[in-house]
């Protein structure tokens, strides 16, 4: 009896650790340093195309409804702050990204994810919840304190989110048995995520060298091993502050990459700049934007880019008009190369085409 348990309990681990090291693997860290925050984004996945796109403050919009009913109405805002997001599922859906007053977001895949079933708060699409916040908050307690409005709609991917502030706040939030559990100030020793809970990954790495255990660290690709290496790398880095931050974050995203990373993103949540490289194109140089160069004001048109453009160093002014064209364009390629949605259908897919156009400019 004990063997069959332990054969259970050593096969439990193995998925808990193989999943997490398929092609949708990420990983996030905030790096810290007198005063200075870079915040750190290995994005692995399938596909390297989308778009950078500059989402412009004073935009009144309502939620995208999701692809299946919810009882209780679609929240609606007017977007404060402006943004740079990087789009692959459409304009509006980001996987991340950082707005004017240096809030950073950035998702993840979280197979145990279980978000909450209706009730009376606003329901919205686990991309556009990344929009709604990069629109109306400054500061990661906003984000929190947003779960009292709106919920993620229980049927959406399951992923979890690494949210930093420009005061060096850090939280990283999750939906677990359809409550959102979050973890920031005391109860966050080491601002790193991947692709396993914030609870088990600390678990992990406490049984590790130079936090309090007897293990070494290794270069699996796993999840919780790249976990420990990013905080190996932050602690290294707090003793010996030789390279130039935005450097040394490309250096922690390199050490966890994947076969499957196809951006490593570096955000300095100062200067409000976005650096960035594109591992599906033959250039691999970083790229690199200034949000405040940008006319974040609703007066003029949205500005995007294509990601895999070949460019290097500052590419502000290679920005061009946002159309119809363009957003149609990225998000069909994404529809049709990935499995869970490749089969929808051409009337959901043309929502989420138009979408932006039910968008206003509030002035």
């Amino acid at each position: 009896m004990i063997q069959k348990i332990q054969k259970c309990l050593v096969f439990s681990m193995l998925i808990v650790l193989i999943i997490p090291c398929t092609g949708q693997a990420c990983t996030t860290f905030l790096l810290e340093h007198d005063g200075r925050q870079f915040f750190g984004k290995n994005y692995d996945w399938h596909l390297g195309s989308g778009l950078a796109i500059i989402n412009q403050r004073g935009i009144t919009k309502t939620a995208l409804k999701g692809r299946r009913k919810d009882p209780v109405a679609y929240p609606s805002w007017t977007s404060k702050y402006g943004s740079l997001t990087f789009n692959q599922y459409g304009r509006e859906l980001p996987s991340g990204g950082i707005n004017e007053a240096g809030l950073t977001i950035e998702v993840m895949m979280l197979y145990e994810t279980q978000y909450s079933k209706p009730d009376a708060r606003n329901p919205i699409t686990e991309l556009q919840w990344i929009q709604f916040q990069l629109d109306n908050c400054s500061s990661v307690n906003q984000v929190i304190e947003t779960n009292s409005k709106i919920r993620i709609l229980h049927k959406e991917t399951p992923v979890h989110f690494l949210v930093a502030d420009k005061s060096g706040n850090c939280v990283s939030i999750e939906w677990i048995d359809g409550k959102m559990v979050y973890h920031t100030k005391d109860s966050m020793p080491v601002k790193v995520l991947a692709n396993n809970t914030y609870k088990d990954s600390i678990r992990y790495l406490n049984r590790h060298k130079g936090f309090g255990g007897t293990l070494s660290i290794h270069h699996t690709g796993i999840s919780l091993d790249r976990f420990v290496i990013a905080a190996s790398m932050l602690k290294q880095y707090q003793s010996q502050p030789e390279k130039p931050m935005a450097d040394y974050a490309f250096d922690i995203l390199k050490n966890v990459s994947q076969v499957s990373t196809q951006w490593s993103i570096v955000y300095d949540l100062q200067k409000l700049r976005v650096h960035f490289i594109i591992h599906s194109t033959p250039n691999r140089k970083i790229k690199f934007v200034d949000l405040l160069d940008f006319d974040l004001s609703c007066n003029g048109p949205v500005k995007v880019i294509n990601l895999e453009t070949d460019l290097s160093g500052n590419i502000t002014d290679k920005f061009s008009d946002y159309s119809r064209e363009k957003n149609q364009k990225i998000i069909k390629h994404a529809f049709s190369n990935t499995s869970f949605v490749s089969n929808m259908d051409d009337e959901t897919v043309m929502k989420r085409v138009l979408y932006p156009e039910t968008t206003t400019c509030d002035n």
